[in-house]
């Protein structure tokens, strides 16, 4: 996955280190000295420059983007640049909102991953970043290596009517109807249930489409 975060802030590169070398990820700052800052101290790609400048998002390889994250402390400038990656048909694109009121504007703009400063962490825009649909990251487990999430079955899943198996993925519980069942060997699944399941970091977006039937 390829990933461009602007701004090279305590938030961008905390971001940058804990996502790690599992992914291509280029960091956009303008300030010299925290560019060169950044550089030295992790294997994600620096640019010097302002990320709101298409220019430089085009240096950064924009087009190829899976993600893009907006983490400056600026709001006006992380709208820019939400603005630019929805013309560049960027697939997710995260912001951070620096002032609740601004956040309208943003949903507006059709940008609804938002994380708020007010409560901001860097494992909270991982866990938006890792969203894929309508799945919701419950936890993480060790490293980060392990994802628990919260995903209902879709009408299409191929899941449906089958036993409570995911491959790659391991089903802790289901809510259905009202009640929480404990799956066994001979529990099968339904549409509609909303499934408690483990699974590795690399596989979430596998498993979710499993689930979802996509």
């Amino acid at each position: 996955m390829k990933i461009i975060i602007i701004g090279g802030g305590e938030t961008g590169f905390s971001l940058a280190n804990v996502l790690g070398d599992g992914y291509d990820i280029t960091i956009i700052e303008k300030d010299t000295e925290r560019a060169k800052s950044i550089a030295n101290k992790t294997s994600a790609l620096t640019v010097e420059g302002d990320g709101t400048d298409l220019s430089v998002l085009k240096e950064a390889e924009i087009s190829k983007a899976d993600a893009l994250i907006a983490v400056t402390g600026d709001d006006k400038a992380n709208l820019m640049v939400c603005e630019i990656a929805n013309s560049e048909k960027v697939k997710k694109i995260i912001s951070l909102v620096n002032s609740p009121k601004n956040e309208e504007l943003f949903t507006k703009l059709g940008i609804h991953s938002l994380v708020s400063v007010v409560r901001t962490n860097v494992t909270e825009i991982k866990n938006v970043l890792m969203k894929k649909g309508e799945e919701r990251i419950i936890a993480e487990i060790g490293d980060g290596e392990i994802q628990l999430i919260e995903q209902t079955i879709a009408k299409g899943s191929k899941l449906i009517g089958k036993k409570a198996k995911i491959k790659g993925a391991v089903v802790a519980t289901i809510y259905r109807s009202g009640e929480l069942i404990i799956p066994s060997e001979n529990s099968d699944l339904k549409e509609g249930d909303v499934l408690l399941v483990a699974v590795k970091t690399k596989d979430l977006h596998k498993v979710a489409d499993i689930i979802t039937g996509k």
